[in-house]
């Protein structure tokens, strides 16, 4: 698509943004148009999801692609609140976060996590990132969290979300390419 070319080949300062839902009805009906029991009239507003380069490599040769082992560090933040809900050098109380064992990064395979690990917007806003490149995904609640989102992580329902993700390295290889 257009739309991953561009974030393939983000420029500095560049913005990219694209539209994956419309605005409208998203109410659950029956086949006669009917409210489904025990649901409600919904709707949601566009959703858009925006990409841009904070920080360029110093070059890039190699950027990520689809099943690449990424290593990240990154923060997270509900963007109508600016509330910071996860990041990987997150501390609650003084202590790390459980689970991450004091790490300061995380890895992830590039469009092959398992479902709520991240954002699926992580998958799109990442493609051809570059070692050391620093970006900014505004993520709406379509590739985020949706209706439900995760209270207790701190994303209320229907949150667009902003993280700022810095790429450490790609298949193990911190170096520049």
């Amino acid at each position: 698509s257009v739309f991953r070319q561009r974030v393939a080949n983000l420029a500095s300062d560049e913005q990219v943004t694209t539209q994956v839902a419309p605005a409208g009805d998203t109410t659950q009906r029956n086949a006669d148009g009917s409210v489904k029991i025990g649901r409600q009239v919904t709707s949601q507003t566009d959703q858009r999801l925006t990409v841009s380069q904070l920080k360029p490599p110093r070059m890039c040769n190699r950027p990520a692609d689809v099943g690449d082992l990424l290593e990240v560090s990154y923060l997270g933040t509900v963007l109508d609140t600016g509330d910071v809900f996860d990041g990987s050098t997150i501390k609650v109380d003084g202590q790390g976060v459980p689970g991450r064992g004091g790490d300061i990064t995380l890895f992830f395979v590039l469009g092959k996590q398992p479902f709520g690990q991240f954002p699926p917007g992580w998958d799109v806003g990442l493609q051809g990132i570059c070692v050391g490149e620093r970006r900014r995904l505004i993520i709406p609640p379509a590739l985020a969290y949706g209706k439900q989102g995760a209270p207790k992580r701190g994303i209320p329902p229907d949150a667009t979300l902003q993280y700022d993700i810095t790429l450490v390295s790609v298949n193990g290889l911190a170096t520049p390419q």
